[in-house]
């Protein structure tokens, strides 16, 4: 029978080295996930396409407008083209976001501008903030519960290393 130490000190080294180089990958890759996702909740990468939608959907309107249609809140869908003037009048309102209800989310012609409103609006960035300092938070403490564990047994203290 072979006589092999099971815990020598080369196979010790080795697992501290790659527990230690584990920690480091998570770390990183945490890091890395969490950054991105603070990018994102912090610039707003769809604000030219909302601003294109945004003369898109005025054109339109003011074409409904040379028509002759004029703006009645109380527009009904068998209504076409009032109804339209007031989706559109309607979304393009800065006081209140429209966007936010079905009915502006789902029509064809606002569909895409609302969709763009959405997605940069305070909410969804404020998401991804949170979500990526979870991840970053969440990640150091598993960095450094792995690398805690890697040297638990080498004898030395965590404070001197």
């Amino acid at each position: 029978m072979k006589n092999d130490e099971y815990l020598n000190e080369k196979k010790y080294k080795k697992a501290e080295k790659s527990l230690t180089l584990i920690a480091v990958l998570v770390l990183v890759i945490g890091l890395g996930i969490g950054g991105f996702l603070i990018y994102n909740g912090v610039s707003k990468p769809n604000s030219k396409k909302v601003d294109e939608l945004k003369i898109e959907l005025e054109a339109k309107k003011a074409e409904l407008e040379n028509k002759g249609i004029i703006y009645n809140n109380n527009a009904k869908y068998t209504d076409k083209e009032e109804y339209d003037l007031k989706i559109i009048t309607n979304a393009l309102d800065p006081s209140f976001n429209n966007c936010e209800f079905e009915e502006y989310k789902n029509n064809s012609i606002t569909k895409d501008y609302c969709h763009y409103v959405n997605s940069t609006s305070d909410f969804s960035s404020t998401v991804f903030i949170m979500f990526g300092a979870f991840i970053i938070v969440a990640t150091c403490m598993i960095s450094v519960s792995i690398f805690a564990f890697s040297k638990r047994y080498s004898g030395q203290s965590l404070i001197n290393i």
